[in-house]
């Protein structure tokens, strides 16, 4: 009857862990002073590329930090950029320093370690190495137990020493079990009660916030205290590699046995097959909740990706109509652009017309002033030899007065002849007072002719 209840009890408690995801559990319980680190006993903290660049100085001076674990690399290829920065600084300054690795499960577990000892070397390192565990997206419990238990035999027969395991509590019940029972753990619940462990585990170090505020470092850390009976012994390295490993960067042992050299890793939607008649009822109930979980995730993820893939649709759509509003606000830009240079040209034509027009009268008054110049010199030249004919004739009379009257008389018709033109010519414009004024004006003798005949009278009177 004993072990009846005893298994009923059990079975209770492993039902009451179940309900709990497998992912860290963020929230925290109690009130919101719970996250001031000022009212806060704490051990250590770990740090990463989140927290950005640390002044290590100012970090150190605090009487609470007995360690940090620093985040050193992720899966296979992920490196992070600051680790050396932080290892040197921290250690230069008296801070016991740690290095831990992200496991992912869409990698082999030998290309991830590979990539861990690339950075770690054991003769830089004061604590035991850490293993971060936190996901096992596409894989069952057996294949994450499996690929755990593979990383921390490789870990421990590098570096000499059981690493320890960080994880939740939640997680480890669920997943982990009793095969880590007896290694060193280091459990997040950020909660003010202390986590939980089936199987007999006992945790070294618990991470119960992750809003600690650490002089010297500008972002939220991660706060962590010692368990009950425990200190910084139970987790210093003391770099006692084990049996003919050699130290070296670029050594990794190799596996006792040849089939075991690596776990296969699925892809997360290629799901293998899984025995369930070879499985206990606990582990079955298990298997069950977490593919149950695993679906609910995918739900929710797929969910997600409709929500943002109609967000994104749409913010293209937002975009797409205010690029076709600005667009149109371009067009009717350059069509009042267009318009005013059309009326600008316009009116420059009119201009250069204006002037043209301007010029052609300016030339044709310029050619109009010249005719009437050469007319008035002709003219004027006719006048002078006429002149000076009527002088040479005067000077001609003297020695011969018949000739003198013929060229007097001559010269007389001449001009009366050329006022018979004008007024012929001005009678088209003028009246017939004008043309009697010309008639009458051109019947008047010259004072040469006045002169001529004065002459003759007084020769016929001697």
């Amino acid at each position: 009857m004993r072990v009846y209840f005893l298994s009923i009890f059990c079975l209770l408690m492993s039902f009451s862990c179940f309900a709990s995801d497998d992912d860290h559990e963020v929230q925290l319980v109690g009130d919101k002073n719970y996250s001031n680190s000022a009212t806060l006993i704490y051990d250590g903290i770990d740090v990463s590329n989140y927290q950005k660049d640390i002044n290590w100085e100012a970090t150190a001076h605090d009487p609470n930090i007995k360690y940090v674990y620093i985040k050193a690399t992720e899966g296979a290829t992920h490196k992070q950029h600051r680790y050396r920065r932080n290892l040197e600084n921290a250690r230069r300054h008296g801070v016991k320093v740690g290095s831990y690795h992200f496991m992912r499960t869409s990698t082999t577990i030998q290309s991830q370690f590979e990539n861990f000892i690339s950075m770690v070397r054991p003769d830089e390192q004061d604590l035991i190495p850490l293993l971060d565990v936190e996901t096992r997206e596409g894989w069952t419990i057996k294949q994450l137990q499996d690929s755990v238990m593979k990383f921390a035999q490789l870990l421990e027969e590098y570096y000499g020493c059981k690493p320890m395991i960080y994880t939740s509590s939640s997680y480890f019940n669920n997943y982990l079990g009793s095969q880590f029972a007896r290694y060193p753990l280091f459990i997040a619940r950020y909660s003010k009660s202390e986590p939980q462990l089936y199987f007999g585990a006992k945790w070294i170090l618990w991470q119960f916030s992750d809003r600690g505020r650490i002089t010297g470092i500008d972002a939220l850390v991660d706060l962590s205290r010692f368990n009950r009976g425990c200190s910084l012994k139970d987790i210093t390295y003391h770099n006692r590699p084990r049996g003919r490993v050699k130290q070296r960067n670029d050594y990794v042992p190799r596996p006792k046995v040849r089939h075991e050299e690596e776990i296969p890793v699925p892809r997360p939607k290629k799901r293998q097959e899984v025995n369930y008649n070879a499985m206990s009822k606990e582990d079955l109930e298990v298997q069950r909740r977490g593919e149950e979980n695993a679906r609910k995730r995918q739900k929710m993820e797929e969910k997600r990706r409709e929500e943002e893939r109609k967000a994104q649709e749409k913010a293209k759509k937002e975009e797409e109509k205010q690029r076709k509003e600005i667009e149109k606000r371009q067009r009717e830009i350059e069509k009042k652009r267009q318009e005013m240079e059309k009326k600008r040209l316009q009116e420059e034509r009119k201009a250069q017309e204006k002037e043209r027009k301007r010029q052609e009268q300016e030339l044709k008054r310029q050619q109009e002033e010249a005719k009437n110049r050469a007319r008035q010199n002709a003219q004027e030249r006719m006048r002078n030899q006429k002149e000076n004919q009527q002088h040479n004739a005067a000077g001609s009379n003297l020695v011969d007065p018949q000739k003198r009257r013929s060229d007097l008389e001559q010269a007389q018709q001449e001009r009366l002849d050329q006022e018979k033109q004008k007024q012929n010519s001005t009678q088209s414009t003028s009246g017939s007072k004008t043309s009697k004024k010309y008639t009458a004006k051109g019947n008047n003798q010259s004072s040469a002719d006045n002169d001529e005949i004065k002459y003759n009278k007084r020769k016929k009177n001697n």
